[in-house]
């Protein structure tokens, strides 16, 4: 584990300002390209679902895949290890990322990672406001959910209609 203290380094920001369509599938395509922009994820069809401008190529069934690879790597998974929240430095964007090595105000990063039962490197960290989490993985999996599970969509749907049932 990397800890980063009081001591100054001098930052470069390696983040670059990106265009997600407002779609939910995008969006969560948006948010696994950020978590392969932290951690070593070189295994050759993960990289086919964090294309989100081309998101709208994928099947229904690949759609699924993207919303169970969010879950898999939700970011409860990366919290304090390759996620921060933290506006100062993310500056004026919602979201940015940082080499590691080049971070500092006490941060802890870790080496590597075991993720989904396999251990990969840290390549960069993530640096996030917390609206920026809410937009590109909450509410998209929120609503996402309701289209990939047929009992919660049964439930909204009795939930938004006047019926009652007694």
């Amino acid at each position: 584990m990397a800890v980063f203290g009081t001591n100054s380094y001098d930052i470069e920001q390696t983040g670059q300002v990106v265009q997600v369509p407002n779609n939910d599938i995008a969006k969560c395509m948006y948010y696994l390209s950020c978590v392969c922009n932290t951690i070593e994820c070189n295994e050759g069809q993960i990289l086919r679902y964090t294309d989100y401008r081309n998101y709208w190529k994928l099947s229904l069934n690949e759609q699924e895949i993207v919303f169970k690879l969010c879950i898999t790597l939700s970011p409860d998974e990366f919290e304090n290890k390759v996620f921060f929240e933290s506006d100062a430095l993310c500056g004026n964007s919602a979201n940015e990322f940082y080499k590691i090595g080049q971070v500092q105000n006490h941060l802890f990063v870790v080496q590597s990672l075991m993720v989904a039962g396999r251990t990969r490197k840290v390549t960069n960290i993530m640096t996030y406001k917390r609206h920026w989490m809410f937009n590109n993985y909450y509410s998209p999996m929120n609503r996402l959910a309701d289209r990939f599970n047929p009992q919660r969509q049964l439930m909204r749907a009795l939930q938004d209609s006047d019926c009652i049932i007694s």
